[in-house]
């Protein structure tokens, strides 16, 4: 089992590349979903080495917020970062049989319906 640095690292090194703001701004709806279950998969393949808490996630969510200045553009991507940290909070760091017991695709299908203009994305 990997240490939980070395995960928690590959991890946030992912999420640093994949939500920069000048192509995060850009995506459309469709895009985003896209955009969200491929990290949603990234994560789930860590999930069997080290159990992610809220705390991992709250942590991974400050980084990226002072890493970039989301403020700068004007659709306020921090938003969709915020909705993004939410549910990888619930889904990652909530026991079973949330995520990890489901079907991807099962997943997906219960999650797209989140997806809309005003949900802040």
């Amino acid at each position: 089992m990997e240490e939980r640095e070395v995960i928690v690292r590959k991890i946030l090194e992912k999420l640093y590349v994949e939500f920069n703001p000048e192509n995060l701004s850009k995506l459309s709806i469709d895009q985003y979903k896209d955009f969200f279950f491929s990290i949603f998969e990234y994560i789930n393949l860590h999930k069997n080495k080290y159990h992610l808490t809220e705390e991992d996630f709250v942590e991974f969510s400050n980084s990226i917020h002072h890493r970039y200045n989301y403020d700068e553009y004007e659709d306020n991507c921090w938003e969709r970062v915020a909705f993004f940290m939410d549910e990888l909070i619930f889904r990652f760091s909530t026991p079973p049989p949330y995520f990890f017991h489901s079907n991807f695709e099962d997943f997906k299908n219960k999650l797209k319906r989140d997806f809309t203009e005003g949900n802040g994305l």
